[in-house]
Parts: C-alpha cells; structure tokens; sequence
C-alpha cells in the first residue's frame, strides 16, 4: 500500500522489539519455574496471556500503519483509508487494555505467593477483583462506544456515542499506576520483618519493587491519552501506542527478574552452586526444613548435637546430666545427593517457607532448642 510512511515505521519498529524482549522474558521465566524451582503458578500462565495480547496488540498496529497510521490526513488523502487506520488502532487499544491488566495481575498473584499477613492478602484481592472489572469495562468500550459500532471509528456514519471513552482512559490509567506502585511498596512490609542482614532485605525489596519502573510508564501513558481527543486521531495517538506496549513490557520484566535468582545461580556457579536457590540445587523448594526429632541417628556425647540431613532429622544427646538450651543458626542446604531423600515441608502460617518457588531466595532461621534433663539408666 502506498499509505504506509511518516511515523508508522517506528512505531512498528518499536514495538516489534518490545515483542521479542517480553518473549525473552516470559521464555526464562517459564524454564526457571518449570525446570528449576518446579513450581509453575498462576502467574506465570498470566504472563504467557500477557504475551499473546501483546502480539495481538502489535498485530493490529502494525495493520493500521498500513493503512496510514502514523500520517496526517491530509497527507494520506483518502478518507476511506485514514478511517480504517483508526479502526484497527481501536482494535489494538482493545488487546493493549486486556494487554496491561493481565500484567498487573500477574504482578498480584505473584505477590500471593510471598505474602502472609491476612490485610495485605485482602488488600491485593481486592486490587485484582477491581483491575478484572475495569479492564474487561474499558476494552469494551473502546470498540462499542458509539452506536452503530462502526461510527466508533468512522464519524460520517449516523449514529449517537454514548460515552466519552477519553475520561474512561484517564481512569483506567490512573488505576494501573496505582497498582503498580502500590505492589512496589508492599514487598518492603513483607522483606522487612524477615530474619535477614539489613543490605540483603534492602536487596531483596528492591528487587521485588522494580514494578516501580512500570509505574512511570504508566504515567507517561496516561498523560499521552490526550491524543484520543485530538483532530490528527492517527498521527497524535502514537506516542500513547508506543508507551502503552512499553507499560506493559515493563511491567512483565519487572515482574519476572526476581523469578530468574535461581537462573541466575545456576548459571554463575553451577548445578550444585550457591545453595538451594541454585539451579538443580532444590528442585521442588528453594528452603526446605529438617524434621526435628526421632528420625536421625544418635550422637553420643555431652552437649552434642547433629543434623542429618540425608536422614531428613535432627538428633540430639540424651545423656546430659544438665539442662541445655543451643541456639542454632541454620541454613539447610540440599544437594543433589540427598535431595530425594528430603521430603517436602508442608506450607504453613509462618515465615518457613517465604519465596519458596516464587523467587528462589534463600533465608537463614534461627531456632532455639530447649530439652530438659533425664536419669541415665543402670
């Protein structure tokens, strides 16, 4: 076609790219869950959702470019034409809203994994039952704001808008900025009360937060969205459908680097390197518990105390003539000898088992023994 020019390269171009670095991500992120930690959830099949909207989203752009998207009407000449450049953009604004609400709820679900105070948990499900609502509303709208539907796209047709879909637009932006600031704070509550050195939960709270980065998107996006009220619909729309996919990138990859701690292990040190957050190093678990008591072997002696950890048991000597308390600061480390032998700790209200198969990271407990004193028999 002979319409094909001015901005609409770049924007496809752009938007091309974006395609292949969320592909990337969503790939690693998949073979980290599935063949490290061997924990695929929910949101990495969001993720996976996310990325076929997001081919879907560049699909219809790169349509409407060929039509003339990108150009001045005047410069395109052909009414028929610039209209059915603006029908396909609409399409695209349709996949990019269901595009960055699948993200943001991939996001939610993620937190869900680490997160075990009962507010916060409330808070994100209520976040998520209301991004579903208004993401489903707005993609919605966007194509039938008008009756006939087609005077949606193409103003000579008669027929009545029922709704300005700029002022929805505004809404739905904000409402995804929020989200994405608000779950880039909530992993500093969860991180902080953790059993860590001060620079590893600054660490591991920064990374959980890169959501961040999301969030200035958005804004960009939505302050972009003044473009939807514009006479040149198709040239000053573009910055709005470059941020949008941008937003939405941003928010997969953002998401998805602190899944790949486990990858990133494997790689650096190896199978067996780096603990249990390493790559072969757990399989089912990044932090796996003994059981403590009866299982092990008996060491004898005054005051001993031994893990052992292909037994799966803890044992400690029942000879002391004394009362004992021993602090003990534990990091279970599985390798790939013993690992079979381990069973897998059952979750539970406590911080036992944070970031198990969410983002690979491995803590440090301190646990406190306490037995008393019995007569040696004859």
């Amino acid at each position: 076609m002979g319409y094909y020019g001015g901005q609409g390269p770049m924007v496809n171009g752009t938007l091309w790219m974006l395609v292949i670095v969320i592909s990337l991500f969503v790939a690693l992120r998949l073979y980290t869950r599935h063949q490290i930690l061997n924990a695929v959830g929910i949101d990495d099949i969001l993720c996976c959702i996310a990325l076929i909207f997001q081919i879907l989203y560049t699909i219809f752009v790169s349509i409407a470019t060929r039509y003339g998207l990108g150009r001045l009407a005047a410069d395109i000449g052909n009414m028929e034409v610039y209209f059915e450049a603006v029908k396909y953009e609409i399409f695209s604004q349709f996949a990019g809203i269901m595009l960055i609400g699948v993200g943001k709820l991939a996001v939610g679900t993620f937190l869900l994994r680490i997160i075990r105070n009962k507010v916060q948990i409330a808070f994100i499900h209520v976040c998520l039952v209301i991004t579903v609502i208004i993401t489903l509303f707005a993609s919605i709208t966007v194509v039938v704001q008008c009756s006939p539907v087609e005077r949606t796209w193409n103003p000579t047709v008669e027929g009545t808008c029922w709704l300005d879909f700029s002022n929805i637009g505004y809404t739905v932006g904000s409402w995804f900025v929020a989200m994405d600031f608000a779950f880039a704070i909530l992993p500093w509550f969860v991180v902080w009360d953790l059993n860590m050195k001060h620079k590893e939960k600054i660490t591991v709270a920064c990374g959980l937060s890169l959501g961040v980065f999301a969030g200035i998107c958005g804004i960009i996006r939505t302050q972009a969205l003044s473009g939807l009220n514009a006479n040149e619909y198709i040239y000053d729309t573009v910055p709005m459908l470059i941020w949008s996919a941008t937003e939405s990138c941003a928010t997969v990859m953002c998401s998805t680097i602190p899944v790949l701690r486990p990858l990133y292990t494997r790689v650096r040190y190896g199978s067996k390197g780096g603990g249990s957050s390493s790559g072969g190093a757990s399989g089912n678990s990044s932090y796996k518990l003994p059981m403590y008591g009866g299982r092990g072997r008996r060491a004898y002696g005054k005051n001993k105390f031994h893990d052992d950890s292909e037994l799966g048991g803890t044992t400690f000597d029942d000879s002391a003539y004394h009362s004992q308390k021993t602090v003990i600061s534990h990091t279970h480390t599985v390798n790939e000898k013993n690992k079979s032998n381990l069973s897998r700790p059952r979750p539970n209200g406590s911080d036992e088992d944070i970031l198990r198969g969410a983002a690979g990271i491995e803590r440090t407990d301190e646990i406190e023994v306490t037995y008393e004193p019995f007569p040696r028999k004859a």
